[in-house]
């Protein structure tokens, strides 16, 4: 993280705007059997509510990313986190269980901060450096996932009126330092010189942002061969990530009869082996294959490790495949991202990471369903096979993605995408 901070200071309020939100919602999971118990509720009520946040993102999403094209990053960005903070109070007020879906909705209907993030990422980062820095946004979710819920539990003696008044400080701590600190990306909002570029030592003739602004200002992503190729991977990576993400907990008790506790060590031991994978091995790995060759084995890998994940019979076989599927999902995820940032120009930045974010959101509502129909039929047999099937399409598109250039070697020259990529001199 110190190498990218060098690298992209002006990115550094996002990383903190992004770990803030995530741990201003996990330090509140541990208080989830609290619910049921006080509101006298049931768990299909509590799975409600959090899929009800999912989604309201689902749909809000893209209009709040689409919104950041036209008025700039900073408003929008400013305006979702007033939301959490928003939100967040009113869970500290909760009183019934009518009141926590309220504040779970409003959280929802603000939760722009993840695709206008990753749309000031497309401002601002070269485009064969744009995976590397979607990555970092994996690692700050997962950092902040790994620390937020043992907090939670540190303030458990105050009920969720402690957990939810520091969620609501630090939300407040966020909307104080990005107003200050965050500079306005969008090309068209921050200067007339922009420039056209492909690679960020071959820098291509400088246009006036009126003229570009001018040209195709409306340009649909859906006419976009190559956005839609990427969204239609993004989105069925993601929806296998959501089955296994949102039901592996009672796979773990069906098939190896494990409880509660373990589970959780599991999978705080698979975000532990990310951040460690991504902080020493990834970079080296994709500067040596390049982007698209590192991405493709983490797809094809994925198709293995579901497949065993099905078959294991013993507790330390299914620390192995964790880590196999953590591996996976480092080497795949942050780089597809990149290239669906790749595929359009900052006119669509927004747009086209609010729709990535609602894949994320319609992953986590329809993940729990098909995982709970797949273990009802067998005790994780039929689990493992369904997701390892899922996964051939994701990796067959990838050779598809092979052809787009999207290298990020400087040894090699990037080839033309099918939308050109518009930077601004930082």
């Amino acid at each position: 993280m110190k190498k990218f901070s060098l690298e992209y200071p002006r990115l550094t309020p996002l990383w903190i705007a992004v770990f803030v939100d995530i741990l201003g919602f996990s330090i509140i999971l541990p208080f989830l059997p609290f619910f049921i118990e006080e509101f006298k509720t049931s768990p299909f009520v509590i799975g409600l509510l959090l899929s009800s946040n999912a989604i309201f993102g689902f749909f809000f999403g893209p209009i709040l990313g689409k919104l950041s094209d036209i008025y700039g990053r900073k408003p929008l960005l400013l305006i979702s986190q007033a939301g959490t903070i928003v939100g967040f109070v009113l869970l500290a007020l909760s009183t019934n269980i009518q009141m926590l879906f309220i504040a779970r909705i409003v959280d929802g209907i603000f939760g722009g901060q993840f695709p206008i993030s990753k749309a000031v990422i497309g401002d601002i980062v070269p485009p064969q450096e744009r995976p590397k820095q979607m990555t970092n946004i994996g690692v700050t979710f997962t950092l902040a996932f790994l620390i937020g819920p043992a907090i939670g539990g540190s303030l458990s003696s105050f009920g969720i009126i402690g957990p939810a008044i520091l969620a609501s400080i630090l939300a407040l701590f966020t909307f104080s330092f990005t107003a200050i600190f965050l500079k306005e990306s969008l090309p068209t909002k921050v200067g007339e010189e922009l420039l056209l570029t492909l690679d960020k030592k071959s820098p291509s003739n400088i246009t006036k942002s009126k003229d570009l602004k001018s040209n195709d200002n409306n340009l649909s992503i859906w006419k976009n061969k190559t956005a839609v190729i990427l969204l239609i991977q993004y989105s069925l990576l993601a929806f296998v990530a959501g089955v296994f993400q949102t039901t592996f907990s009672l796979f773990g008790a069906i098939r190896l009869n494990l409880n509660a506790q373990t589970i959780g060590f599991l999978l705080s031991a698979m975000g532990i082996f990310q951040v460690v994978f991504r902080t020493f091995v990834f970079n080296r790995m994709r500067n040596y294959l390049g982007d698209p060759k590192t991405a493709m084995i983490g797809l094809g890998s994925f198709i293995l490790a579901y497949f065993l994940l099905g078959f294991v019979m013993e507790v330390w076989q299914l620390i192995i495949v964790l880590f196999y599927i953590s591996f996976c999902g480092a080497t795949s995820r942050g780089i597809t991202i990149g290239f669906t940032s790749r595929a359009v120009d900052f006119r669509n930045q927004g747009k086209i990471m609010g729709i990535t974010s609602s894949l994320d959101n319609l992953s986590q509502i329809l993940g729990p369903l098909l995982g709970g129909i797949l273990l009802s039929i067998s005790n994780g047999y039929i689990f493992g096979i369904v997701l390892s099937t899922l996964s051939i399409i994701p990796f067959m598109i990838s050779f598809q993605v092979l052809k787009l250039g999207f290298d990020n070697r400087k040894s090699l020259k990037t080839q033309i995408p099918n939308s050109p990529d518009i930077k601004i001199k930082v």
